[in-house]
């Protein structure tokens, strides 16, 4: 699905998003059972959540499409899938496969969500051509992904030009036709690239398609060429059958509109059950062969014609059966990308469940279908940050969630459904902002989560789910400074992740969360002033976090998500007095933040990381008496994140500028220099946001007690985060 990311400044968010992507495509909040299942890509040989990224010029568009669509569509011979090969055992299909070109010109860069991509595939199939050779974003993906896991994971398919021309007709960009350095920098050492060719007169399609399908398994091309002609066969007489299948049902659309009104009701009953037909057991047989295109054009033709149907007029069954169809028209818009026309099939879809519900209200199967309905309305919104569409439908989500348990409490089903209504509100408030108001729901969560653990015993996914309810609740208690609470809450996640490891050291969810709830705890202790608890707990999660880093190294997120928890490390341990241990975790946070901004200088999670270790970074070039070197670093510090600072700054970046422009204030009023004093202050005025975090205020108000002229601060209650401490480094002996 879509798994689209609204920008939230805690990673730990965005890792929970993460995961629950993992477990079902969609928008990263758990809403659970009203999201399809994930069609499963097989064994990836631990390297990631993609198949292959396909890599591409814009001129080569065309190619690009219908080499997803060949590659996401080909089924593995049966008889092959399973077979243990150097990249594991063979999967049924080659999914998912990534392919996206949004954006790409407002940039200078690769963008995080390329990034990331590229370290989460476990081969990169790059289209060459002359204008691929020619294309900067296609030689830096060619180049990063080399960088990240070598060059015998790069597939190419030439689809225009000649491989050994270097000049205007070459086809291959510089980092796939040369070798890279240790440092991931292009060479003048040669590389021979593995191609496939669909030139006139070379591979054609189909036999590249089969040549670039055994390297992304590790099968030996022979058996799939042997395989193919014998399918082939098979196929040949059940796409005569299907091609006629289709002609009859748009056959059928066409004579509704001729026909009278008693015979077009039996006609639209045959047509709304052929639709329903094409989309769910013929999908399934059109894939394999490449047909998803055929698909698309079925489903224009079915929502062009639900559009015009009149709903008193259907029975219960035809309401089904359009509400089914055009969930599954929803879905496959969502899989191209195409939101617009995945709201319009779910709001049809909408329609058409609420009116069975209205003939029967009081059924829950019918309360359960028209709250998937509209839920996925409530979903597409929040992706396109409908806020209004999003919370109308997600409380009407929770409405009939409520209707369903009524009916039989004892009912798991209905129960989860309560469950996953509470989490999308309080998601969506705390996004907006409304911590207060996501409390309620969240603390139902967390209660009802709780409860399917009890009833299901042995089942790690349902307390895994535990645990995130209370990381959820407790994100949102931060946000209103309630650290004792949240507090708690973060302990209770901490004891369902060591109680799930215990009895699976491996499981994944666990271990990553585990990490996250040691970090978020190690801020909490910040926020109360326990800095030498901080400190230890910090280096947990730091170590953690390193840990797994070191098990994949090209994975985007986790290498962030180390990051911060050593760039907390670092600032706990400033606190603690203990510079030179501050110095070597930060220094290892710098070198990491930098390289991941080089990734995507544009990302603001990125320049957050960087713009947080170069604020710790002047803090003990203060503590270490170096005020020369710190001066340097402040100025620097001041050109580059000006612009990132006042209203629409996030407490992350407000806090970073008051902490570190405010010890640069506080020296230069040790040293006695007044003027400097008055334009750090002003530059501290114009960075301050509306709506501080507690941190934010207990820095403000240190500074206030030392440097007149601060406007007042708005915000929450003052924590007690040690912020005269931090300042107090600069003031000098």
């Amino acid at each position: 699905m879509l798994a689209k990311r609204l920008f939230y400044e805690d990673s730990g968010w965005r890792l929970r998003q993460r995961q629950r992507q993992l477990r079902r495509p969609g928008f990263g909040v758990s809403f659970g059972s009203a999201r399809p299942e994930s069609r499963g890509g097989g064994n990836f040989g631990g390297a990631g959540l993609y198949r292959a990224f396909i890599s591409y010029s814009h001129s080569d568009r065309k190619v690009a499409d219908w080499l997803h669509r060949a590659l996401e569509g080909y089924r593995i011979p049966a008889r092959l899938v399973g077979s243990e090969t150097p990249l594991g055992p063979v999967p049924a299909r080659l999914i998912p496969i990534f392919r996206d070109r949004d954006e790409l010109s407002a940039s200078g860069s690769l963008s995080a969500g390329l990034t990331a991509a590229l370290g989460d595939s476990l081969f990169l199939v790059v289209i060459c051509s002359p204008a691929a050779a020619q294309s900067r974003w296609v030689n830096e993906e060619v180049r990063l992904f080399k960088h990240l896991h070598g060059a015998g994971r790069v597939l190419a398919l030439i689809a225009d030009g000649d491989p050994a021309d270097a000049g205007g007709r070459g086809c291959f960009p510089p980092a796939l036709a040369f070798e890279l350095d240790a440092g991931g920098a292009v060479t003048d050492r040669a590389a021979e690239p593995v191609a496939a060719d669909i030139r006139p007169g070379k591979d054609g399609r189909r036999l590249a398609l089969l040549k670039l399908a055994a390297g992304l398994t590790g099968l030996p091309l022979d058996a799939l060429v042997q395989r193919e002609a014998q399918r082939r066969q098979r196929r040949a007489a059940l796409v005569s059958g299907l091609s006629l299948a289709l002609a009859g049902v748009m056959a059928v659309l066409a004579v509704l509109a001729l026909q009278g009104r008693r015979e077009a009701e039996r006609q639209r009953a045959e047509a709304d059950g052929l639709v329903e037909y094409m989309l769910t057991d013929l999908r399934e047989k059109l894939e394999p062969v490449g047909r998803l295109e055929v698909l698309d054009g079925v489903g224009r033709q079915a929502l062009a014609y639900y559009g015009r149907q009149d709903l008193g007029a259907l029975d219960a069954d035809a309401l089904g059966r359009r509400a089914r169809a055009l969930h599954l028209v929803g879905e496959v818009r969502d899989l191209r990308g195409d939101s617009e026309g995945a709201l319009m099939a779910f709001r049809e879809a909408e329609r058409a469940t609420a009116e069975q519900l209205a003939r029967d209200p009081g059924n829950p199967e019918r309360m359960f279908d028209h709250a998937q309905s509209v839920f996925w309305v409530g979903n597409v919104a929040l992706q396109r940050k409908e806020w209004t569409t999003a919370e109308d439908r997600f409380a009407r989500y929770a409405e009939l969630a409520d209707g369903m348990a009524a009916t039989d409490p004892k009912e798991l089903k209905w129960l989860k459904e309560q469950g996953y209504a509470a989490n999308a509100l309080g998601g969506l408030y705390i996004y907006q902002d409304r911590s207060q108001e996501a409390v309620p729901p969240l603390t139902r969560y967390v209660a009802i989560t709780e409860e399917v653990a009890r009833r299901t015993p042995g089942n790690s996914a349902a307390r895994w789910e535990a645990g995130q309810a209370r990381a959820w609740l407790a994100d949102a208690l931060l946000k209103l400074e309630r650290v004792p609470d949240a507090k708690d809450h973060r302990l209770a996640e901490l004891a369902i992740y060591a109680g799930i490891l215990a009895d699976d050291p491996g499981h994944a969810d666990a271990r990553l969360s585990l990490g996250r709830a040691n970090e978020a705890l190690a801020e909490l202790h910040l926020r109360a002033g326990e800095i030498e608890a901080a400190a230890q707990r910090s280096q947990i999660a730091f170590e953690s976090q390193k840990n797994l880093v070191a098990s994949d190294p090209g994975n985007m997120l986790w290498l962030e998500m180390a990051t911060g928890a050593a760039v907390q490390h670092a600032e706990a341990l400033l606190l603690a007095g203990r510079i030179g241990d501050a110095e070597a975790a930060n220094g290892w946070a710098m070198a990491q933040a930098v390289r991941l901004s080089g990734t995507d200088p544009r990302s603001r999670p990125f320049r957050n990381l960087l713009m947080r270790s170069r604020m710790i970074e002047i803090a003990t070039l203060f503590a270490g008496g170096r005020m020369p070197e710190a001066r340097r670093a402040g100025g620097s510090f001041v050109a580059d994140y000006a612009p990132h600072v006042g209203d629409d700054a996030g407490p992350t970046v407000t806090n970073a500028w008051l902490s570190a422009l405010g010890m640069l204030a506080v020296e230069r009023q040790a040293a006695g220099e007044g003027a400097a004093v008055q334009a750090l202050v002003q530059a501290l005025n114009a960075g301050l946001a509306p709506g501080m975090d507690g941190k934010g205020v207990s820095l403000h108000k240190a500074l206030a007690g030392r440097i007149p002229g601060l406007e007042p601060a708005t915000g929450g209650q003052v924590s007690r985060y040690p912020a005269d401490r931090l300042m107090a480094l600069a003031a000098g002996p």
